[in-house]
């Protein structure tokens, strides 16, 4: 079995080596063999299994969804697991905030740090290559570093009020993520609190590589760009 959430840009492990050696197996050119690493290579490789499903446009940018990882399942006698494995039910997310953390970008950055080699995203996720996308820019921008903000002015502010005061589906901690997000995109082995700064980003990390492919692809995460909500 390969695990969806085990297949994406820059993660190294062996769901990844699985679907190069498909991608190889179906006459895909990976120069580099089966390496075990999602990288440049594997991306023009699979978004050229994706044209060759008929996918177009963004549906064959090379980063695998459900449905184009499933077909090569089919094709190279693996099955596929598209379930976030450590999703959790919304209902045991915890709105306790924090006591004690520094809001400055040092803070921020120990942390993010951590969630990289929890969940396997490349360390230019945290410092860019130059001064491309990463995730501080993205948390400077939603929430000047605070691992305790809470907005509760944007349209998703509206729900039962919680144990921190604010409507269950504001926008909450480092990288204000709502609590279905949180909960769907949830890192396994990480606090069910939305406000703790690994967990946070962590889901933050999940939800980007489910949407987007690569934080790169973030225009909230740019420096070079305007700000934009992700």
């Amino acid at each position: 079995m390969v695990t969806l959430f085990n297949v994406r840009f820059g993660k190294q492990n062996g769901d990844v080596k699985t679907l190069q050696e498909a991608l190889i197996a179906a006459h895909f050119t990976l120069p580099k063999g089966a390496t075990g690493t999602f990288d440049d290579q594997t991306r023009s490789a699979y978004a050229a299994w994706q044209k060759s499903l008929g996918f177009h446009g963004p549906d064959a940018d090379g980063f695998p969804g459900c449905d184009s990882l499933t077909k090569l399942g089919h094709k190279a006698g693996f099955t596929v697991d598209c379930r976030n494995p450590g999703a959790i039910s919304v209902n045991s997310v915890s709105f306790a905030k924090n006591h004690g953390i520094a809001q400055n970008i040092d803070t921020a950055r120990e942390f993010a740090q951590q969630v990289c080699k929890l969940t396997g995203a490349p360390s230019t996720w945290v410092t860019g290559v130059g001064n491309d996308a990463n995730i501080l820019t993205l948390i400077l921008r939603e929430s000047s570093y605070n691992p305790n903000a809470v907005n509760k002015t944007d349209d998703n502010a509206h729900g039962p009020l919680q144990s921190d005061g604010a409507p269950f589906n504001c926008s909450r901690g480092y990288a204000q993520v709502i609590a279905p997000t949180f909960a769907e995109f949830h890192q396994a082995d990480t606090s069910h609190q939305i406000y703790d700064p690994v967990a946070n980003i962590a889901a933050a990390f999940n939800y980007i590589w489910s949407r987007y492919g690569d934080i790169s692809r973030v225009q909230q995460a740019n420096p070079h760009l305007k700000p934009h909500g992700f």
